[in-house]
Formats: structure tokens, C-alpha cells, sequence
């Protein structure tokens, strides 16, 4: 039996007291560490873990957001080149298209270039790549993903100029198919009313060529252009020369009699003449149809990548400016 109760109560109770405050210190000071924990480099709680990196890699971001601004400037000029392309096929303008196909030429070049080289400097950025988050603050993060968020926004690019200058050269030289048939029938029609029958006949076996070729070419746009008004162009055209074959043919075996079948064909020649186009109008309005099958596709396709890589810009300077 113990003799003293009183004071050894006491210290138990005391000892008790020590220790519920020791286990509350220490609990309080596990919820500190794991607070803590929970508070990862990337964010900017814990900003004092990442600021050297992010110190060494902004002004690096800096320079790359130059680099693409310099690309997006190029872009905007591959534009006006297609811009000027679609104008010439629509002029006629054979030198300009291909002024403006050259000039496009280089350009993409120097644009495929330049997305080469700001792919790598992104890549070789220090502190970046799988686990970015946790050596980085999220200042720097998120301006380092926003630039990589336009790495691709050039990537069609090759294909719609390649577009373009297919569907160029493919109206241009429809235009000038349509051309040359027409001269050759005005020709062949001055050969026939100077009584050279022979020779105007002769003369619209090429004006024949001129329409199986526009005709050929009509087929191989056929999947991506509208052609229904330059079929009925070709067709009109043809009915013509028909119709002004038959007269020659005729007048020739009449030896320039005014016959039956000389008046009838005459009147065929007129009615057909009728059906014909009374200006250019009908031209415009092909080589426009021409055009929608690739030059204006590509160059929304290159206004589309111009404006991703301007939102790029606008959305790194405005986090920089936070």
C-alpha cells in the first residue's frame, strides 16, 4: 500500500496532462508537414522552390514568343501571295500567278524552317518535358504550354499552297484552253465569209482540240468544282462549231450557191450563234467556280493557321502581363 496516495496521484495526472499536450504538438506539427506537402512546386504557394528555374527559363520563353511572332508574320505574307494568286487566275494574269506561286514557294521554305527551329528551342528549354509541373512555377508553365500549344498550327500548310497552285494552274490554263478555242472560231468565221471554206474547215479541227481539251479538263475538276456552267459553256461552243461546219461544208459543195440546204444551214448557224455567250461574263463566272475548288479552300486553311498563331501571341502576352 502505498504511503504517500496523495502526491503520487498527482504526478500521474500531471504525467498524463504532458503527454496529451506532447501528442497535440505533434499532431499539429504532422498536419504542418503534410499541408505542406500537399502545396507542389507548380503552383504559387510554394513559388520559393521554383523561382530559380523560372527565372533562367522566362526570359527564354520571351525569346521564342519573338521567334513566333516572326513565323506568324510569315504566314500572313503566304496569304496575301495566295490573295494575289486568286486574283490572276481571275485577271487572266499568267506572270502575276506566277509571281505570286514562286514567291509562295519560298516562303513555306522559310516557314517550314522556322517551325523546325522553334520546335526545337521549345524542346531544349530547360525545364521542361514529362514532369514539367513539378520543377516549374505555374507563371512559367503556363506560358511555356501556351507557346507549345502552336506547334502544329502550321502543319497543313504545305498541303493547301500545294492546293492552291494546283487549282491555279489548273484554271489558268482552262482559261487559256477557252481562249484559244475562240480565236480559232473567229478565225475560221473571217476564212469562211471570205468564201476560203476549205480553210475554215480546216481552221475548226482545231477549234475542236480546244473543246475535247476543256473538256478533258472539266472531267479531272469534276470531284471538286461545280462545272455545271462550264459544261454548258463547252456544250454551247461545240454547237456551234457544228452548226458553222455544216454551213462551210455545204457552201463549199454549192460552190457558194444560196440554196436550200445553204439557208438551212444558215439558220442553224444563227440559231446557234444565239445560244453563244454575249460577253465575258460567263468566263468570269467559270474561272471563279474553278477557283472555290482549291484556291480559296487554301487560303482560309492559311488565314485559319495565321489566326492560331495570333491568339498564341495575344494569350502569352496577356500572361505576361499578369
Amino acid at each position: 500500500m502505498n504511503p504517500f496516495p496523495g502526491p503520487s496521484r498527482g504526478r500521474g495526472v500531471a504525467l498524463r496532462a504532458v503527454w496529451v499536450a506532447s501528442a497535440l504538438l505533434l499532431s499539429f506539427g504532422t498536419a504542418g508537414i503534410v499541408g505542406g506537402m500537399e502545396h507542389q512546386p507548380g503552383s504559387a504557394a510554394r513559388s520559393e522552390l521554383t523561382w530559380t528555374a523560372d527565372q533562367r527559363l522566362l526570359p527564354l520563353l520571351t525569346g521564342a514568343a519573338i521567334d513566333l511572332s516572326k513565323l506568324t508574320n510569315d504566314v500572313d505574307v503566304l496569304g496575301d501571295e495566295g490573295t494575289r494568286a486568286l486574283v490572276a487566275v481571275n485577271g487572266g494574269d499568267t506572270a502575276a500567278l506566277q509571281v505570286a506561286i514562286n514567291n509562295g514557294d519560298k516562303l513555306l521554305g522559310t516557314i517550314e524552317s522556322e517551325t523546325a527551329a522553334y520546335r526545337t528551342k521549345l524542346a531544349g528549354l530547360p525545364g521542361v518535358g514529362p514532369g514539367a509541373e513539378g520543377r516549374l512555377g505555374g507563371a512559367a508553365l503556363r506560358r511555356y504550354q501556351t507557346l507549345a500549344g502552336a506547334l502544329e498550327a502550321t502543319g497543313g500548310l504545305s498541303d493547301s499552297w500545294a492546293r492552291l497552285t494546283v487549282s491555279s494552274l489548273a484554271a489558268m490554263q482552262l482559261r487559256g484552253t477557252l481562249a484559244e478555242h475562240d480565236q480559232s472560231t473567229v478565225t475560221a468565221a473571217r476564212l469562211g465569209t471570205a468564201g476560203k471554206f476549205a480553210q475554215a474547215i480546216t481552221q475548226l479541227a482545231k477549234s475542236d482540240a480546244s473543246i475535247a481539251a476543256a473538256r478533258r479538263q472539266r472531267d479531272q475538276m469534276s470531284s471538286s468544282v461545280d462545272v455545271s456552267i462550264l459544261t454548258a459553256w463547252i456544250d454551247r461552243n461545240a454547237a456551234y462549231d457544228t452548226a458553222l461546219r455544216k454551213l462551210y461544208t455545204i457552201l463549199r459543195t454549192s460552190r457558194g450557191k444560196a440554196t436550200k440546204a445553204v439557208q438551212q444551214a444558215y439558220a442553224d448557224e444563227q440559231a446557234a450563234r444565239a445560244q453563244l455567250p454575249g460577253d465575258t461574263r460567263g468566263l468570269i463566272v467559270i474561272m471563279s467556280d474553278v477557283a472555290r475548288g482549291g484556291l480559296n479552300q487554301a487560303i482560309i486553311a492559311i488565314e485559319e493557321a495565321k489566326g492560331r498563331l495570333s491568339d498564341t501571341l495575344d494569350a502569352f502576352n496577356a500572361s505576361a502581363a499578369e
